[in-house]
């Protein structure tokens, strides 16, 4: 009896070996052979019955093969009528390049399915991935692995991705995670409703809420890619970015690591907590180092002035094209350095005072005087600008680097011998020894060391065409601007017009705006300058016209103007606030004080001419100088004529600290230790100063 039932057993072994085909395999007969469940090896097999249903019991270095997977275990139970197998002890399943491993699945062979269970399940792919869990379903006919119940993945460089549920396809190369994802690769940390993750390309795709950190730069959008090989993100959808010093909005934001080049697009705009000032763009290129900022699609600046007394005023500017960059001053072309410094020394000449000291005319109002020569170095400079668009570098070689080498004439090196007549040359030490001196020292001595370059970081700042700017008191518009803290002067070309507390336009071919102190101190209008006041609308108006101008600030606001070379103008008169009079006057020079904005007196200089003519005598002609141009409809009249851009409000408050960083608790738990010490480090950090600074900008 006992015979016949060790018969019956490897009869039922042997039924589940198919029988092998005569002649070639076409791929239905290999799909029908790898669907077929064999058991290929163990030390011993045979039916046992358990709970009224049969089972064959394989033990000992079991090893089962289907579709083309193997497993192995320590002992099995195989119920074929359910077709199913429940293995257990060092589980692991192998397919290629696949490793699956735990305490015991239950592989149901209809669904080709392996459930693992356990208190560890681990898969390890072709790239040595290893993702852990206690709850995985592999699927052996399409090489999909399923897990749930939290599960963390980490690559043989340390980085690390958990969730609560993904999955992990052989054929594709890749592992999604589902549901409270975390992520940390090179230092940088994400959390996102789903992640793709393809670990040939190793490139990771955020899907759904997604915020990442670096250091203490935070990141949040709806979307983004992580290219890991080439150090390249990219986010879109209502993209967020805070750092210690700037706060940035976008629609998309792509950003290499390795240049530190950054690319936003679509309703763009940058905080600067430092400067207290705002960008705002459809399109913004930023470099790190050296640093570099350019700004396209209708961009503007927004500044945040405030006075002793803690009232705030924004001043608004825009144009086609916007670039800001810095430098170290040994960086500098020495070009650009000389024109600044020239610009700069002449805009400290004080014309008047020159007209004192020397008891003759001003040099400035001939037109070749100070003023003049701050106009000649302003253009001379600004030939060395960069046009708008130049990019990355803001470096700028000479005109003609091959010219310099044509016009040094060096003479022959052997001429220079053959004037020597020291028969000699030991006889110098000799002499020096005689004298109590050392030739050695002598000569180290006479080694004297370069000046260490000049590292000081200098500011650049180009407006380029259709340049509009708005404050409250002041407007301005131009067709280019150009600014650089090496002299501190902004200088304005191709007809700028400024007006004053909207009742005075000042025009002329260009102007320059000196600062000092961060204050404006000096206006300078060069070639045709015309000011003009109005006084009552449409009927008068005051008037200044000469080649040159000079205003003088106190407190932003005018304190003293000169009129130089050679001076045309038209006040009007009032009577028991009734105009009645229009005084013209010409000279050479003409100066005038004011205080709290209103004229005080007027002096007038050299070759002085004056005539007064009664107002109802006037014509329209005689009323105004020539050239006289007032156009009010050209003034930008709000900040919504410099940009229609909103601004928004800073988000600082309430993303610093994050509430919701990842505290990585399957990582800690499948890795256990791993994210410890990189946790208390993040948790150390408490970048308060983010808070304060915030302050500023909540009533923008």
């Amino acid at each position: 009896m006992g015979r016949l039932r060790i018969l019956i057993s490897l009869l039922m072994l042997l039924s589940a070996l198919p029988a092998w085909p005569q002649g070639g395999r076409n791929t239905g007969q290999q799909e029908d052979r790898d669907s077929l469940v064999r058991l290929l090896q163990a030390d011993m097999a045979r039916l046992v019955e358990i709970n009224g249903k049969e089972y064959r019991k394989v033990v000992g270095d079991a090893v089962f093969l289907h579709n083309g997977t193997y497993l192995y275990c320590d002992s099995a139970y195989w119920n074929v009528t359910e077709e199913y197998i429940d293995a257990l002890g060092s589980i692991r399943i192998v397919q290629e390049n696949t490793l699956l491993t735990g305490d015991s699945i239950k592989y149901v062979i209809p669904e080709n399915t392996a459930k693992f269970r356990g208190h560890l399940v681990e898969l390890v792919d072709r790239d040595s991935n290893v993702l852990r869990t206690n709850y995985l379903d592999y699927n052996t006919k399409d090489s999909v692995a399923f897990f749930y119940r939290g599960g963390a993945m980490k690559d043989s460089d340390g980085n690390l991705i958990e969730s609560i549920t993904g999955r992990y396809s052989s054929p594709l190369e890749r592992f999604d995670f589902i549901g409270q994802v975390a992520m940390f690769s090179d230092s940088l940390f994400f959390v996102c409703d789903t992640l793709y993750y393809d670990t040939k390309r190793e490139i990771a795709r955020f899907h759904g809420n997604t915020q990442g950190w670096y250091g203490d730069n935070t990141i949040s959008s709806g979307a983004g890619r992580y290219e890991r090989t080439v150090e390249k993100l990219y986010f879109r959808k209502d993209v967020h970015i805070l750092t210690e010093d700037y706060e940035m909005w976008s629609d998309s934001l792509y950003y290499d690591r390795l240049t530190e080049y950054s690319h936003l697009l679509g309703n763009v705009q940058l905080l600067d907590t430092v400067d207290k000032a705002i960008a705002l763009a459809g399109e913004l290129r930023f470099w790190n180092e050296p640093r570099r900022a350019e700004l396209y699609r209708s961009p503007a600046l927004v500044t945040i002035d405030e006075n002793e007394e803690g009232v705030r005023d924004s001043v608004f500017l825009s144009g086609d094209t916007l670039i800001y960059y810095t430098m170290r001053m040994c960086d500098v072309d020495s070009a650009v350095a000389a024109a600044a410094k020239e610009r700069y020394e002449a805009a400290l000449v004080d014309p008047m005072q020159q007209k004192k000291s020397s008891g003759s005319p001003a040099s400035g109002a001939s037109g070749a005087g100070p003023a003049a020569g701050a106009a000649r170095s302003a253009g001379a400079a600004s030939r060395l600008q960069p046009g708008p668009g130049t990019l990355p570098s803001p470096y700028y070689p000479p005109e003609d680097t091959l010219s310099v080498t044509d016009s040094i004439q060096a003479p022959d090196s052997l001429s220079v011998q053959d004037t020597l007549a020291v028969p000699d040359s030991l006889a110098v030490p000799d002499s020096l020894a005689a004298l109590g001196l050392d030739s050695t020292s002598c000569a180290a001595d006479s080694l004297e060391l370069p000046p260490p370059p000049d590292t000081t970081e200098v500011t650049f700042m180009e407006a380029w065409h259709h340049v509009r700017i708005y404050k409250s008191d002041i407007q301005i518009r131009c067709d280019s601007l150009l600014f650089t803290s090496i002299d501190s002067i902004a200088r304005l070309f191709t007809e700028p017009m400024l007006w004053y507390e909207i009742k005075s336009q000042i025009k002329a071919d260009s102007m320059q705006f000196l600062f000092r102190n961060q204050t404006l101190d000096r206006g300078y209008l060069f070639s045709n300058a015309f000011v003009i006041s109005e006084e009552e609308p449409g009927k008068y108006y005051h008037q200044i016209k000469s080649p040159e101008m000079i205003g003088y600030f106190e407190n932003s606001q005018v304190s003293r103007f000169d009129a130089l070379g050679g001076v045309t103008a038209m006040f009007y008169v009032a009577e028991d606030s009734v105009i009645t009079t229009m005084n013209q006057k010409e000279c050479r020079l003409m100066t005038g004080r004011l205080k709290d904005g209103q004229l005080q007196r007027i002096l007038y200089t050299d070759n002085i001419k004056s005539d007064a003519w009664p107002v109802w005598k006037l014509t329209q002609e005689q009323s105004r100088l020539r050239d006289f141009n007032w156009t009010p409809e050209l003034r930008p009249a709000s900040r919504y004529d410099v940009t229609a851009r909103g601004v928004r409000a800073s988000r600082r408050a309430e993303s610093v600290p994050s509430p919701n960083f990842p505290t990585f608790k399957y990582a800690e738990k499948y890795f256990e230790g791993y994210m410890s010490g990189i946790i208390r480090e993040i948790d150390g950090r408490k970048p308060l100063i983010w808070i304060e600074r915030q302050d500023f900008f909540v009533h923008l």
